[in-house]
């Protein structure tokens, strides 16, 4: 039979790409031959991720590995997600293109998790016909990650090796051989990694992963927050000497140490795949797959993923019927199987948005801030591909259940997130005004730069802000107006306060008014206009100082 599997060249040891290393990674230029990046972290996104992504193509091969493909669902294709994908291919040039044999919602919804599909023949020729056309959009083979899961489907016809084999063979599709993950699926479902390895057509692997995880003591969940145990390394030195060298990298994406800690794992992993031949004692799991009973109906697989988000989405397992629908476990019910991933899901949107507000914590204390994001987790479901993006609508879920000076602080820390992803335009400089006459000047209209904002608060939340930023324990604030401008400059974020008068101007100025109209609307009736330009050269000086304005097209 004609081999028909994709060619992949090899590329060494890498690691993920984080950015706690890039100042490591910029100063020391270390010895290792590729990174892998998240997607989504940079196809959506015109800040300081894409500039720091440039300087490390100037170094270093990027292979590209998604996490919102969401393959294995049965929505249409994200049709904006897979030309944001295809643009940032079209830059990065990357080896391959990787995601994860999951799906990740359903109607519009993403939970940012890696779901487990029902190992069924429905699956398998939808996700075969997704593959493919994925593949045309892109113009070139896709590699799919097999997942770590914590449930089996009963009404799965088939182990998930052969689905994945039968997936690559029938798509032509690569592999991403994720060796930490077999091992955690095998411990969890007691299969065994042999016989699963031995499956796959190792032939179409692209690339190896190595992680860490998390054991439970009755099912492992792959956290990525730890070294690689000895018998994860032994399933990879398996690997290796059955199918020869393959590219390899390294994941730590939680409790991420210094960048050696890491280039430690990459040095073990280059050992071991040079010493790969011989015997290698492989793990095993005590099997209880004669406890397993087969569904008495095959269930449609919109219904079993319509079910299974809901109850993620709900908080409770029972939607799912776990007792027909998911294979018991020793010690690890279908009860808890589904509730694993239903507490994956709050934790992570939770953490997503306790990171972005400290100082709305610190104003409105733990247990009440708390409280106010599990509501928020319990009414929002994410709709966006980028998890980053959860929390643009938080300021107005606030307002509706917390004080006007709650709101506004939530509005303050939800912009400092979400500009960091705008695109910096350059800023005006003294010599692009030096030809303009004070008559032309007045005619002439200012922009501001595209990652900057302007804000008229009725609290000063900047001053509560930059308070709780010293350590200060500040107390909460009287009413009383402020003006603020956010913005990012040389790919650090600012924050200018601004006098009253001065916001007005550069509101006009803004909303597209020429100077001379933008000046002369905010000149005091009291005023005979001396005291006024006086105020206006002290203003636009802190302008071009502090990069407000943009250079003209």
């Amino acid at each position: 039979m004609q081999d028909n599997a994709p060619h992949f060249k090899r590329i060494g040891f890498g690691m993920g790409l984080r950015p706690s290393h890039y100042p490591f990674i910029f100063e020391n230029k270390p010895a290792l031959d590729w990174f892998e990046i998240i997607s989504e972290n940079f196809m959506d996104t015109g800040g300081r991720p894409v500039r720091m992504l440039e300087k490390i193509l100037e170094d270093y091969p990027v292979v590209m590995h998604g996490v919102s493909l969401s393959i294995g669902t049965v929505d249409p294709l994200n049709s904006e997600y897979l030309q944001k994908l295809k643009n940032l291919a079209s830059w990065v040039n990357p080896p391959w293109i990787s995601d994860h044999l999951c799906w990740t919602g359903v109607a519009h919804k993403n939970t940012h998790d890696l779901l487990p599909v029902p190992y069924t023949e429905e699956a398998l020729k939808n996700i075969v016909s997704r593959i493919k056309q994925v593949q045309d959009v892109l113009g070139r083979p896709i590699v799919l990650e097999n997942p770590s899961t914590y449930l089996e489907f009963t009404s799965s016809t088939m182990s998930e090796w052969e689905f994945i084999a039968r997936m690559a063979e029938e798509s032509g599709c690569g592999l991403l051989l994720d060796v930490n993950n077999v091992y955690v699926s095998c411990y969890n479902h007691r299969w065994d990694p042999k016989t699963y390895i031995d499956a796959l057509p190792l032939h179409r692997v692209a690339q190896i992963h190595l992680a860490g995880h998390t054991n439970k003591g009755t099912h492992i969940i792959d956290t990525h927050d730890d070294h690689v145990i000895d018998e994860v390394w032994a399933l990879y030195r398996y690997v290796i000497a059955k199918a020869g060298p393959i590219s390899t990298m390294v994941e730590w994406d939680d409790k991420i140490p210094e960048f050696p800690v890491v280039m430690e794992e990459v040095a073990k992993a280059r050992k071991w795949a040079a010493a790969s031949e011989g015997p290698v004692p492989l793990p095993s799991f005590q099997s209880f797959r004669h406890n397993i009973r087969p569904s008495e109906r095959l269930t449609p697989l919109s219904e079993e993923m319509d079910d299974m988000q809901t109850a993620i989405l709900q908080g409770n397992g029972e939607v799912m019927n776990p007792d027909e629908r998911i294979v018991p476990k020793p010690d690890f019910s279908p009860q808890e199987q589904i509730e694993s991933y239903i507490n994956g899901y709050r934790y992570r949107l939770f953490d997503i948005v306790a990171m972005d507000y400290p100082a709305l914590k610190s104003a409105l204390g733990r247990e009440k801030f708390n409280a106010l994001i599990d509501a928020y987790v319990e009414a929002t479901p994410s709709t966006h591909f980028n998890v980053a993006r959860y929390t643009a609508c938080f300021p107005d879920f606030v307002r509706e259940r917390e004080e006007p000076f709650a709101y506004e602080l939530s509005i303050l820390e939800t912009e400092l997130v979400q500009i960091a992803d705008k695109p910096e335009t350059l800023a005006l400089s003294p010599e692009d005004l030096a030809a303009l006459d004070p008559e032309k000047f007045m005619e002439f209209k200012l922009a501001p730069r595209k990652a900057l904002k302007l804000f008229a608060f009725s609290y000063p939340v900047n001053e509560y802000y930059v308070a709780f930023l010293n350590g200060e324990n500040p107390a909460r604030v009287e009413k009383r107006p402020s003006f603020l401008a956010i913005y990012r400059h040389n790919d650090q974020l600012w924050r200018l306060d601004l006098e009253e008068r001065e916001y007005i101007v550069l509101s006009a100025l803004f909303a597209g008014v020429p100077v001379g109209q933008a000046l002369g609307a905010a000149i005091p009736e009291d005023d005979d206009g001396e005291a006024f330009m006086g105020s206006v050269r002290h203003w636009f000086g802190k302008w071009m100082n502090n990069g407000l304005l943009a250079k003209a097209a």
